[in-house]
């Protein structure tokens, strides 16, 4: 039985990364057509540098490949580190939401 769950585990990964991998070809393929250059997490921020990552392709492209990350973080994590970030990001996400229909409610 856990031979069985750790191939269907092994599949899903192996499914993930080709999710990731094709996202990134498609990426490549929309930055040589438009000769865009994507920018380095190095560069200096700046909306023109930026421009590229706004493209509907590359948009979507970039929300596949972290939607497959968040979802291979998942799987590799012990479950108990992954509930633990859950409830940190709604510790930050659940006051910030309430003091902001706060303030629009008035």
């Amino acid at each position: 039985m856990l031979e069985r769950e750790s191939q269907d585990v092994l599949g899903e990964l192996k499914t993930l990364a080709n999710i990731i991998q094709s996202s990134i070809d498609k990426i490549e393929e929309v930055l040589s057509a438009n000769a865009f250059v994507l920018p380095s997490s190095n560069a200096s921020f700046s909306f023109e540098s930026e421009a590229p990552r706004m493209h509907p392709s590359i948009q979507s492209a970039g929300s596949l490949i972290t939607s497959a990350a968040a979802q291979l973080m998942t799987l590799v994590r012990p479950a108990p580190l992954v509930v633990t970030d859950v409830m940190m990001q709604v510790n930050r996400i659940v006051p910030a939401t309430i003091a902001h229909f706060q303030v629009t409610v008035y």
